[in-house]
């Protein structure tokens, strides 16, 4: 059974070079709104459930390869049936980007505004759950409660919220622009939490060597220019210990991350944002525009990322998530086929300093 499921996925990878070829016709033919249709209905059902239709993978790559050629058969049934406008898109093409835009303006900006779609809720509560359901409850007590804690690339602010409602005795959270963290800084105002906010590129961070006690950072790295420079900054300013999330490698999931990116390249975001909203999408839902249309998105294998740990006199612990759409969580559950389909999965891991370390000036 595994050789067929094998063979499945080597058979999903080829079906994905004809989707990608024909998403990119069409869109060229006037039809991009039957890519952001197709993309969207690939994409939502490659992670281990989808909570908005009760649905959970059961034999993941067998499923995966039938239902990408059932998306084949629609469009291309829609490429001959349907006839487009010429250049529907041409009303939402901004001028050609400055080429000396920062990358970090432009993913602030991205993620800015898709964060507006964020509600009090998971601001507050739905933030705090995810962290309870992926860092160990140890980890919490003994790291977070009580310390000095920097959220490296807070975004939203969400997450600075919910550490300091875990009991952080203080948090400093860092993001390029004020506009990203604007609600969330209102809110601990209002609430006298012990979060500051403060505007600054994570590749230069204006803190002193080891300045704070925990380091958090979800999902930011691998944005920048250099995730390996922005690692260095992460470990320069933790005392004693952090948090990472980083994106991994392998299987079906992630390639097809890969291979769907380039499409978005020639519709513009406001128009597949739209198109979106019609489906009936949760305005909170940025699983699909940011991977679609964030300028530097990097993949990093376990081996690479343990062995930069190691060189930096790192102790490192992979933190296996409880959080049901995460990959780490299905891999570990023994589903059939998982790491055909996930790969490496999700790369989070619990990072210390050894005590000789700590102790150092």
């Amino acid at each position: 059974m595994n050789d067929e499921r094998s063979a499945q996925a080597a058979t999903y990878y080829e079906e994905l070079d004809r989707f990608v070829r024909l998403c990119a016709e069409l869109t060229a033919s006037g039809k991009p709104y039957v890519t952001v249709l197709l993309c969207h209905e690939l994409y939502r059902f490659l992670y281990p459930t989808e909570p908005y239709l009760g649905f959970r993978h059961t034999d993941p790559v067998p499923f995966l390869l039938g239902h990408i050629r059932s998306l084949i058969e629609f469009g291309s049934a829609a490429r001959q049936a349907v006839r487009g406008y010429p250049d529907p898109t041409a009303s939402d093409k901004s001028p050609p980007a400055d080429s000396q835009v920062a990358v970090e303006k432009q993913t602030s900006d991205l993620y800015s505004d898709l964060w507006l779609g964020y509600d009090a809720r998971v601001l507050t509560e739905e933030s705090r759950q995810l962290l309870t359901r992926r860092i160990p409850e140890q980890v919490i007590d003994q790291e977070i409660v009580g310390r000095s804690v920097l959220d490296l690339g807070c975004g939203s602010g969400r997450y600075a919220v919910a550490l300091a409602g875990l009991g952080a005795g203080s948090v400093t959270a860092v993001d390029f622009q004020a506009r990203s963290f604007k609600r969330a800084e209102q809110y601990c105002r209002r609430h006298d939490l012990p979060v500051r906010f403060v505007e600054a590129i994570i590749l230069q961070l204006p803190f002193a060597d080891r300045s704070f006690d925990f380091v958090f950072s979800n999902g930011v790295l691998h944005h920048t220019r250099s995730w390996q420079a922005a690692f260095g900054e992460f470990v320069r300013v933790m005392r004693c210990s952090g948090f990472l999330f980083l994106y991994a490698t392998g299987g079906l999931f992630w390639a097809t991350r890969r291979a769907l990116r380039p499409l978005f390249e020639s519709i513009p975001r406001p128009y597949t944002s739209r198109v979106l909203e019609l489906l009936g999408m949760p305005g909170n839902r940025m699983i699909f525009m940011d991977t679609w249309y964030v300028p530097i998105e990097d993949h990093i294998t376990r081996a690479e990322l343990e062995a930069l740990f190691d060189r930096n006199g790192l102790a490192h612990r992979k933190l296996t998530s409880r959080v049901e759409t995460d990959l780490d969580a299905a891999i570990e559950s023994g589903l059939p086929g998982a790491a055909l389909v996930w790969g490496e999965g999700d790369h989070r891991y619990f990072l210390k300093r050894s005590s000789l370390q700590s102790l150092q000036p």
